[in-house]
């Protein structure tokens, strides 16, 4: 049996945030049906577009990442019948989700003290920017947003750049996972005590947990600056150095570390030189010690220095290309990228497994990610409309 096997998840979300959450608990096994605007589907489906024929059907790679493994009903959540769909899918229905402003759910008539009357064991998992109440409560709020407020930037990029956001949608992708860790837990609870509830998730408190050894840090006084790629301590050591062929990211997490680097180079003496034997040394000149590593690091490739720090010990990575992580030996030898042929384009649509592994049970998407109403003939007859009821739904735009 797979873990959320019989739970029946109701999936009001858009982009990534709310749809990675559901994601992951379609991959072990929930029955996920996504509503979808008539013709319009999810705003993710539009971003970070692909080819051909992905593109034609909506199968961008923000909505190819978080979608596999569900169903998707169209519904027009605005017209005269949505109210009477969505009471027949509460009646069968474990847990809600949805990512809209705060507010909006309620107002359309759908939100969590609408839904649990219908259902009172419902659970029901709000994931916003800044939470359902609070002087920011009805603000928009996409990753970026939330790396500017919660101090994610002010970490990242250098002097020279100014605070610069991170690349990956982290604060998005972290909240979403925050969400299934949530969801999962009121199940658990539920299991209990019979009682459902609401979750009130805030991604700018997902991303300020975060970086918080860094607000405690300015908390008593030690506010970091930016620091490009370098550890939190300040060790000049540990960040990215070219090399001969590429970049390569030193991270010495200890002192003993920080001393082998020099051995691992070639140029033992320099632990016991003043200037560079302890870490207040070291960031003092900071200038010789980046010149004097950085030009023994000049002389060899970006992996086989990698594999010397490795074998020292010493925690360190050549940087890799985005494609030669979709060759990465251990990504590969875990089963971590998968794909499931979607007919709607005639090719495998590709996506990311579960990063845990769960003894005797098989997790992934049982079905492709689906096409805008894929599902919503077979959604419907399940709750009990007949061919009839669909036909008129269909020619009053309500799906």
């Amino acid at each position: 049996m797979r873990t959320f096997e019989g739970v029946r998840v109701i999936d009001f979300t858009q982009v990534i945030a709310g749809p990675y959450a559901t994601f992951q608990l379609a991959l072990m096994g929930a029955d996920v049906i996504k509503i979808e605007q008539p013709g319009i589907g999810d705003q993710g489906r539009q971003m970070y577009p692909l080819n051909e024929p992905y593109n034609d059907e909506g199968f961008s790679a923000i909505f190819m990442s978080a979608n596999a493994g569900k169903r998707s009903l169209s519904l027009d959540l605005k017209h005269a019948a949505a109210a009477g769909i969505i009471e027949r899918l509460m009646r069968g229905a474990d847990v809600v989700v949805e990512n809209f402003k705060a507010g909006n759910m309620g107002r359309l008539g759908f939100g969590w003290e609408d839904l649990r009357k219908i259902k009172p064991n419902l659970i029901y998992c709000s994931v916003s920017g800044f939470g359902q109440t609070g002087p920011r409560a009805a603000a928009a709020a996409y990753d970026p947003t939330i790396q500017a407020l919660s101090g994610v930037m002010a970490l990242n990029g250098t002097e020279a750049t100014g605070p610069m956001r991170c690349g990956a949608l982290m604060c998005d992708m972290s909240s979403a996972l925050t969400a299934a860790f949530a969801i999962s837990a009121a199940l658990f609870k539920r299991e209990r005590t019979g009682e459902g509830a609401h979750l009130d998730l805030s991604m700018q408190d997902v991303a300020a947990g975060m970086v918080s050894p860094s607000l405690l840090q300015t908390m008593h006084g030690k506010e970091p600056k930016l620091m490009g790629s370098r550890s939190l301590s300040g060790n000049p050591l540990a960040e990215t150095h070219p090399t001969k062929d590429g970049v390569l990211l030193l991270m010495p997490a200890v002192e003993a570390q920080s001393l082998r680097v020099w051995e691992v180079v070639g140029l033992p003496e320099m632990a016991n030189d003043p200037r560079f034997s302890t870490l207040e040394a070291r960031i003092e000149n900071e200038t010789e010690c980046l010149s004097i590593l950085r030009s023994a690091l000049a002389n060899e490739k970006a992996k086989i220095w990698e594999q010397r720090f490795v074998d020292a010990g010493i925690p360190a990575a050549a940087v890799a290309s985005l494609s030669s992580v979709l060759d990465d030996e251990q990504l590969s030898h875990r089963g971590s990228f998968r794909s499931v042929t979607a007919p709607a384009v005639g090719a495998e649509a590709a996506y990311c497994a579960t990063p845990f592994k769960i003894s005797d049970e098989e997790t992934g998407a049982s079905c492709p990610p689906p096409t805008i109403g894929a599902d919503t003939d077979a959604v419907l007859s399940e709750l009990g409309y007949s061919d009839e009821d669909i036909t008129a739904f269909r020619v009053s735009a309500a799906i």
